[in-house]
């Protein structure tokens, strides 16, 4: 899609969003005053900026190329404050997994330390990404080892080359709970409390207005989904394991 291109749904949904409050022909030549100040977003990126400042949003129809234009916009650098007092705060810990895994130690740290600095969106999205990873790494890969392509097609999409996205994630792991026997409720438990950063994240990743409170952060409970993926996955007896037990 060239730059000069705008989606038809998108100027049809701001115009009918917009109705009497604003002249429909002012709405092109906003946009273009959007992309003046920031030459590299697309039109229809451009289209979310210009529909988040009227308090709604269009991102359901932008594409990869859009939402990509949308995560270079600049922002400003902060110092942040380096006294004795702040050097020897307390972290407050939010996340505790216990694991080998080094990057993911590293990871939960950085959670523990962005909730500790109020840094809540960042904490949100971090969150996210450490249960994508759980869900990929430490069950639907323990569980579905990678041998066939039926079980690593449960994680990994192969038209992309890449790992699947979490909703895709979720939803393979609860159509899937059945093969967990006696832990398929616990599965089903899993996938209800991740379903909370699932669409909140996705908004905060593609959303520049959407600033996490402290609130959305606790009320989702993180460390009780951490909890239940480490039991589950103490649960799953690898083929390997499986092996030494029958010798």
């Amino acid at each position: 899609m060239r730059k000069t291109e705008l989606d038809l749904r998108i100027l049809e949904k701001l115009k009918k969003k917009l109705k009497g409050k604003i002249n429909e022909k002012s709405i092109r030549p906003e946009l273009s005053r959007i992309r003046q100040k920031h030459p590299y977003l697309t039109l229809n990126a451009a289209a979310e900026i210009y529909a988040k400042k009227h308090g709604f949003s269009i991102v359901r129809y932008l594409k990869d190329k859009d939402r990509e234009t949308l995560k270079i916009i600049p922002v400003k650098t902060i110092s942040v404050p380096t006294t004795k007092k702040r050097q020897e705060e307390r972290v407050i810990v939010i996340a505790d997994y216990k694991t080998n895994d080094k990057w993911l130690k590293e990871h939960l740290d950085e959670i523990n330390k962005t909730y500790t600095y109020k840094c809540y969106t960042a904490t949100f999205i971090l969150c996210r990404k450490v249960l994508e990873n759980l869900l990929i790494h430490h069950v639907l890969k323990r569980k579905y080892p990678e041998k066939s392509r039926e079980h690593r097609e449960k994680y990994f999409d192969f038209s992309r080359n890449r790992f699947l996205d979490f909703d895709k994630l979720l939803s393979n792991l609860r159509n899937c709970s059945n093969d967990f026997l006696s832990e398929k409720l616990l599965v089903e438990r899993i996938c209800d409390l991740a379903d909370g950063f699932k669409e909140t994240a996705n908004e905060m990743t593609h959303s520049l207005y959407h600033i996490a409170k402290k609130k959305e952060i606790d009320e989702k409970n993180f460390q009780e989904i951490l909890n239940l993926i480490a039991e589950l996955e103490n649960s799953i007896t690898t083929p390997t394991e499986l092996s030494n037990v029958e010798k």
